[in-house]
């Protein structure tokens, strides 16, 4: 699938002011992310946003602890620094080669491009747009393209658990809207050596031990544990779906 990335950003991160400048909106509670309000939201994904346009800036490098300092200060104006500092992420990567170094924490060389920053960015984004969008009870649908390419990102960039102490199964996740599926392989059904689940990009037959179906943002969503798996869409052996859900370190 073809996403634009940075398209993406922009998008999802005018929905999420949309959804975060209603009348009342920074004190209502995130029940997603518990213990937070809609304010502590806006100042996270702000703050995300911020310190990557300054690691892309930074070509290839961490940014200084007194420039991330200062900027990831929003002042007395939450929203003005927000909407400035959001926009300021899109310039950046609109201002850059997709094939430009970056800084990352997601492979063991902290090496990576702007155009991958921009995969992770967008789906950060996504997220926390379901988030706030969620917390003024005005959750929008999410093109299903869309979801479905951050099923991709979760199984190319956070199945990163500790030991693997689940049964052992083929867990595969079937979005309807798409016609995409993802197979990960657990335990002794595993490429990895330990046994941690693993996304089977090989495609040969292998039996299912779990089969859970949905629309492409249902299966995103309970993959970041926003929604619980309906019941009524779990083939097989829900307990190899429970330890999948509780095993990746999202936190």
């Amino acid at each position: 699938m073809r996403i634009d990335h940075i398209a993406a950003i922009e998008e999802q991160s005018a929905a999420f002011t949309e959804a975060v400048t209603r009348p009342g909106a920074l004190q209502r509670d995130v029940a997603s992310c518990p213990g937070w309000t809609v304010h502590d939201l806006v100042y996270h994904l702000g703050e995300v946003q911020t310190f990557w346009t300054l690691v892309l800036r930074a070509g290839g490098e961490l940014p200084g602890d007194d420039e991330e300092r200062a900027a990831k200060d929003y002042g007395r104006d939450l929203l003005g620094w927000w909407r400035e500092r959001s926009a300021g992420l899109a310039r950046q990567l609109r201002s850059m080669p997709m094939d430009a170094p970056s800084w990352c924490w997601w492979n063991d060389e902290r090496r990576t491009t702007a155009g991958d920053v921009a995969f992770r960015q967008a789906h950060e984004a996504l997220i926390h747009r379901w988030d706030a969008e969620d917390a003024v009870g005005a959750v929008r649908p999410t093109d299903p393209a869309l979801a479905a390419d951050g099923v991709d990102e979760f199984a190319t960039r956070f199945l990163s658990g500790g030991d693997w102490s689940g049964p052992s199964g083929v867990l595969a996740l079937r979005a309807g809207d798409t016609g995409y599926e993802w197979r990960f392989g657990c335990g002794s059904e595993s490429p990895a050596e330990d046994g941690r689940p693993r996304w089977l990009v090989d495609k040969r037959a292998r039996p299912l031990a779990t089969v859970v179906t949905g629309s492409a943002e249902q299966l995103d969503l309970m993959l970041w544990r926003r929604i619980g798996p309906d019941p009524d869409r779990v083939e097989g052996d829900a307990t190899l779906l429970a330890a999948f859900l509780a095993w990746p370190a999202l936190d």
